[in-house]
């Protein structure tokens, strides 16, 4: 479900083709980072959980970011980079500085948001979504305001 009211100025997003789709990390646009490319977010994202660089490159040329997101969940704790819980936040904010600073249109949308609170409305992610710690609305905002502050 995805919502976008004035009364309590909150959208919820989950999913890529809504109309606030190109919130979530599974939006496909190009994101360079490091100098590779990467097809979204989540490939980005999800890549960088493991510790051998065959496996992050496999994950990251996934054919589709729902590829990535299941390849990324199903790595076993010895395969993945040290203190990976410790890194993830870091991780994600770097790939959505890259998302919104080299994609002027969706640069654009994420502004456009104003002040509004943005939650990702996962049924499942008890992290990043607003069932949970709602981390990732919570890494958008902050990032808006700064985007709005440089001048963006």
């Amino acid at each position: 479900m995805e919502k976008a009211t004035h009364k309590n100025r909150e959208i919820l997003f989950y999913g890529r083709r809504r109309k606030y789709g190109f919130l979530s990390n599974m939006y496909l646009c190009p994101i360079k980072i490091d100098g590779v490319t990467y097809k979204s977010v989540e490939h980005y994202y999800q890549s960088r959980k493991a510790k051998k660089s065959e496996i992050r490159v496999w994950i990251a040329s996934a054919p589709l970011a729902f590829f990535a997101f299941s390849s990324g969940r199903s790595l076993r704790e010895k395969d993945m980079v040290k203190n990976w819980e410790g890194r993830k936040l870091k991780v994600m904010r770097k790939a959505l500085y890259a998302k919104f600073t080299q994609n002027k249109e969706l640069r654009k949308k994420l502004i456009k948001t104003a002040d509004a609170v943005l939650h990702e409305n996962s049924p499942t992610d008890l992290f990043w979504g607003m069932r949970g710690k709602d981390y990732l609305g919570k890494e958008l905002m902050c990032l808006r305001e700064r985007l709005m502050r440089e001048g963006f």
